[in-house]
């Protein structure tokens, strides 16, 4: 894990748990319906197996999502600060306006032999 959390990548850490999670979730249907199947095949026993996989996986499902979140959540603190909400403003408001400052400080200013071509 990277020890300087502000470098990480908001957007593809939240594209890297929405793919995870999907994974997760399409193999504890498979297996769910791998139960069921078996349990209609007369397989009892296979069948509570590949339940109690499909438990196992939603159970994992909710800890990685909880895990990425907190991750997510660290690296927001690393780049923009403590934002616990004030009776001024939300958390959200501070988030809004530290990411309004860090894509204002990304884009170049207009060179002034730009600015008088456009005029």
């Amino acid at each position: 894990m990277p020890t300087n959390l502000s470098s990480i990548d908001l957007a593809t850490l939240n594209t890297a748990q929405g793919a995870i999670i999907a994974a997760i979730r399409q193999r504890c249907c498979q297996w769910e319906q791998d139960s069921a199947d078996a349990a209609a095949d007369g397989r009892l026993s296979n069948a509570l197996m590949l339940e109690h996989w499909a438990f196992a996986a939603d159970l994992l499902t909710s800890t990685v999502s909880a895990e990425i979140s907190v991750l997510f959540a660290q690296a927001l603190g690393a780049r923009f600060g403590d934002l616990t909400s004030t009776t001024h403003r939300s958390a959200a408001d501070q988030v809004l306006d530290a990411i309004a400052l860090e894509v204002a400080s990304a884009q170049s200013e207009p060179t002034q032999a730009a600015v008088r071509s456009a005029l």
